[in-house]
């Protein structure tokens, strides 16, 4: 996992220690570190706003868009669901996610679970918050969604979400039409297409692609 933020330049001058106990721990400098949480405060005081600003939530799913692409490619791993507990912030501009409680194996295309998950915390996909038995297998895709679902709730608030009925597709759900709608502020830009693209209810329509 460690490397998914060291060789994409996510963190720079780490080091990879393996502690007495065997377990691995990362070195690394850095001008600041803070929770995601205390990150999200301190810039809702400065802004005086729950929305995180346009700039930043581009710079969050460059960065963690990089794990997901790097650990996918590289480790045939990828995390099953982002949780804010465990999101750091690096100098205010770097985002990383580390929970090894979160990763999972790959294989042709599924991401496996052996262990009972958590469905009130983070952020779950459709199919992960209906699954009912372990091992639980489910499309890799399952974290693109996550990722949509963490930023749509970073940019959107209540007054901003449109309740008219959308029908570009018939194969559009109940669920994936609320999710439309409230993207209705930002409609026909980059931000709202990657959104749309990782929050389709069916995960072999999910494509994880900013342009």
């Amino acid at each position: 996992m460690f490397n998914s933020i060291i060789k994409t330049n996510l963190i720079n001058n780490a080091t990879i220690v393996t502690q007495p106990d065997k377990n691995k721990a990362v070195f690394f400098k850095a001008v600041s570190v803070e929770s995601f949480k205390q990150f999200k405060e301190r810039h809702n005081k400065i802004n005086n706003s729950t929305q995180i600003p346009y700039n930043l939530i581009l710079t969050i799913i460059y960065s963690l868009s990089k794990q997901i692409s790097y650990l996918l490619k590289n480790e045939s791993m990828c995390f099953h669901r982002f949780d804010i507990s465990n999101i750091l912030v690096i100098d205010d501009s770097k985002f990383i996610y580390l929970s090894y409680e979160d990763l999972n194996d790959v294989k042709e295309n599924k991401l496996i679970i052996y262990k009972p998950i958590s469905k009130s915390t983070g952020y779950l996909s459709p199919e992960l918050k209906n699954a009912v038995s372990i091992p639980i297998l489910v499309s890799y895709k399952t974290i693109f969604y996550s990722l949509g679902s963490f930023i749509l709730d970073n940019i959107t608030t209540n007054e901003e979400t449109n309740e008219e009925t959308n029908e570009e597709t018939n194969e559009e759900t109940n669920e994936e039409t609320k999710i439309v709608n409230k993207l209705s502020y930002i409609k026909d830009t980059k931000l709202y297409y990657f959104l749309k693209r990782c929050l389709y209810d069916k995960p072999r329509k999910r494509v994880l692609l900013y342009v």
